[in-house]
């Protein structure tokens, strides 16, 4: 323990450790408060006659005067102001105490601060932690430390690579964050000895390997970097004595090519059979699904080898907020970006765009952090949003070099089916566009499982889907760029739903943010041919009969394809048939017949909005139907007279105040679906149902709680306590306005 090292903490780091050293020592639990504009509050317990106010300093680099004026001219002032007044006021700082400054100290805070006992400087948390190696083990930051790390390599004749290591281990520490990716690799190589980390490139990978190893060191463990073949290994293996092998890319870097030399998958699995039986060994490896899967169809001794047992998929969904907020904390205090620009991370209109962003990935917030700052490229929020919009250099490379074709008609064929799809609806889906057999489409899978896709248990059956939207994002793009693949689905379509998702990249509004578009309007014939293969086909999609009437009326209205109209304009004339239609579909055909370039769809217009309307407003007389009505009328408000809207929204605001009036005197005296429904409802009405019913907000609190997050980014969040919104993602952010 001699050899801890606070400059190893980030401010957040400290103040964490402050609080479990305080909690220790005091015996009282104690709350942390947001370090930025803190009100002279860091850590707190507030019992019966008793105030504890603790204020947490991390300032090595500013030295001891620069400490002492900030105390007096910042925090002083702050103090006087505090309520309930402190019956007790300690501060902790990293800069070292004479007994001169802590007089000072004393005198200054007087009556608040008691004795120089509750002036804490680094002699005395130093001497702390050196007695309490528990509360020291929960911050790996402060036990590992370069000496850990340089001792725990003695691989004389690969001692450079290792060196090489040792400096990148340091630098993953700095910036990583505990997650449960690291509890449970770290539950398998106890277990087996051994873990083969895989998964997307980007997510962490080798990341958590030096993580892994870093705890190996601090037990003691030699650490030995592997990069040619497994000979590495046994040039350096000494019986009985702690050792971690650490192989990143054991299969290749970005394909597997030619990576394993002759015999090398059988003295791979040999070396794994041989550490599982010594308990002084571990090997860590690493590599990307993808290439996993490729070595397990070109080496048959890999493919037997059950490496499944040994393999852990590290997965960023495992990642919370909370979680993806102390990255990103962790990236931005450590970068050497200037401190002003720092700082505006610590704003929730910044921070909230990064960690809810849904291809947040840590590899991208690194690699643009590592350079210096450019005001050119804008401001820092807007510069991190970008690295992680563009998918295309995380999977580009991917897809165009490291892929069979097989590999890749997978992905073209799951892109024009929604990202998602039953096992059994790809297979055939796939057949129907490659002409290739099953057993190619299941190798393929195998390649892709765990990088680009993943197969999902269901209860019916498995599904298939993407691995990150991202991917998705991506594949639009590379339609958008590479109209033969257009072609190939159009003229290959197994389903009419993947006419429908073309359609709709085609004819999406303008301001629908989406990163690519389709023009489909030189693919009239092509079309045609499609949607009149697929149409009348039973088990050729999930979309109802009215749905692909609605698609079909909006292809209608923009190209010139008769045999498409006549079958839709045949359907619309059966009795009954909008009215018996599901409501989404209804509304679908209204939206698409109004204002329709296409002469013949625009003179029915009139007849499927008064049938549609009917639908919509008169299946259910009772009152949940009268929520449902109502919103369907605010939803589709332009194709409703203004009379018949209004009064709608009044017999639903009186019959809500009635629901909320009951529901606030017992909840279990509402039926809970009438009180769903009335909940989408004042949801519909937009900013009026705040004003109108404050206290609806303890209704949907209970029965709606992702909806108090006010629609992420919308200008009603921005009105509303951070802290309330953003819990500790908020507290662990603002402390970037506190960096000196």
């Amino acid at each position: 323990m001699d050899r801890l090292d606070l400059r190893k903490l980030s401010d957040l780091d400290f103040e964490d450790l402050c609080k479990d050293m305080f909690e220790h020592l005091l015996g009282v639990p104690l709350e942390i408060f947001s370090s930025g504009p803190d009100g002279g509050v860091d850590l707190r317990y507030l019992g019966t006659n008793q105030n504890i106010v603790i204020q947490c300093k991390h300032w090595m680099k500013s030295g001891r005067a620069k400490l002492i004026r900030h105390l007096f001219d910042s925090e002083l002032p702050k103090v006087d102001r505090i309520r309930p007044v402190p019956t007790r006021y300690i501060i902790a700082s990293t800069v070292e105490m004479t007994p001169a400054a802590k007089d000072k100290i004393l005198d200054g805070f007087h009556p608040y601060i008691q004795s120089t006992g509750d002036i804490y400087g680094i002699a005395e948390i130093t001497s702390f932690l050196q007695n309490n190696p528990k509360v020291v083990r929960k911050h790996m930051r402060l036990w590992l430390n370069d000496a850990t790390i340089l001792e725990a390599i003695v691989s004389k004749n690969i001692i450079q690579r290792s060196l090489h290591l040792a400096d990148d281990i340091k630098e993953t520490l700095r910036t990583y964050v505990p997650s449960a990716n690291l509890h449970k690799a770290m539950d398998l190589i106890e277990q087996r000895h051994s873990v083969l980390l895989s998964g997307p490139p980007g997510v962490g990978k080798t990341t958590l390997a030096h993580v892994v190893c870093a705890h190996y060191a601090e037990r003691g463990f030699e650490l030995v970097e592997v990069s040619e073949n497994i000979e590495d290994v046994y040039r350096v293996w000494h019986d009985g004595d702690p050792q971690i092998f650490v192989y990143d890319d054991f299969l290749g870097q970005t394909s597997l090519d030619d990576k394993l030399h002759k015999n090398e998958d059988g003295r791979l699995l040999s070396l794994i059979r041989r550490i599982a039986k010594d308990h002084t060994k571990r090997f860590v490896c690493t590599t990307r699904e993808y290439v996993l899967q490729q070595a397990r169809q070109r080496y048959e001794r890999l493919d037997r080898g059950d490496l499944d047992t040994l393999t852990f998929t590290v997965d960023l969904d495992l990642l919370d907020r909370d979680e993806k907020a102390q990255i990103l904390y962790n990236h931005v205090y450590w970068s050497e970006w200037p401190t002003s620009e720092k700082r505006e991370f610590s704003s929730p209109d910044v921070y909230r765009r990064i960690i809810r962003h849904r291809s947040f990935n840590p590899r991208a917030l690194a690699d643009l952090l590592s350079v210096p700052f450019d005001v050119e490229r804008g401001s820092p929020g807007d510069q991190v949003v970008a690295a992680l919009d563009d998918p295309m250099g995380l999977w580009r490379h991917i897809f165009d070099h490291q892929l069979k074709e097989s590999d890749r008609d997978v992905l073209c064929v799951l892109f024009t089916l929604g990202g998602k799809s039953p096992l059994s609806i790809l297979a055939d889906a796939y057949i129907a566009y490659s002409n290739r057999g099953i057993s190619q489409f299941k190798a393929s899978l195998r390649v892709l499982d765990g990088t680009l896709i993943r197969l999902v248990d269901g209860r019916d059956e498995e599904s298939v889907e993407f691995t990150n939207p991202s991917v998705n994002d991506f594949m639009l793009i590379k339609f958008s760029e590479e109209r033969d693949l257009i072609t190939r689905i159009f003229n290959a379509s197994f389903s009419f739903d993947q006419v429908a998702l073309l359609w709709s990249y085609h004819d999406a509004p303008l301001d629908s943010a989406l990163p690519a578009r389709l023009d489909l309007s030189h693919f009239r014939v092509e079309i045609e041919k499609a949607v009149v293969a697929t149409l009348e086909i039973e088990s050729s999609g999930k979309r109802p009969e009215a749905g692909r009437v609605a698609v079909c009326l909006s292809i209608a209205g923009s190209m010139h394809v008769p045999k498409i109209e006549s079958w839709a304009l045949k359907q619309l004339k059966r009795p009954g048939f909008v009215y018996r239609s599901a409501p989404s579909d209804v509304i679908a055909l209204i939206r698409a017949t109004c204002d329709s370039a296409n002469p013949r769809i625009d003179r029915i217009f009139g007849d499927v909005r008064i049938e549609g309307l009917t639908s919509l407003f008169n299946r259910d007389r009772g009152d949940r139907g009268l929520f449902v009505a109502a919103t369907y009328a605010l939803d589709i408000a332009e194709f409703v007279e203004d009379e018949i809207r209004e009064d709608l929204c009044l017999q639903a605001d009186e019959l809500f105040d009635d629901v909320l009036e009951r529901y606030l005197r017992n909840p279990d005296d509402v039926d809970a679906d009438l009180v769903h429904c009335g909940l989408q409802y004042i949801l519909q009405r937009g900013d009026i149902w705040e004003a109108r019913w404050p206290e609806a907000g303890v209704m949907m609190e209970d029965w709606m709680p992702e909806q108090m997050s006010y629609a992420e980014g919308s200008d009603e969040e921005s009105d509303i306590d951070p802290e309330y919104v953003d819990g500790d993602a908020y507290l662990t952010m603002s402390a970037l306005l506190s960096l000196e």
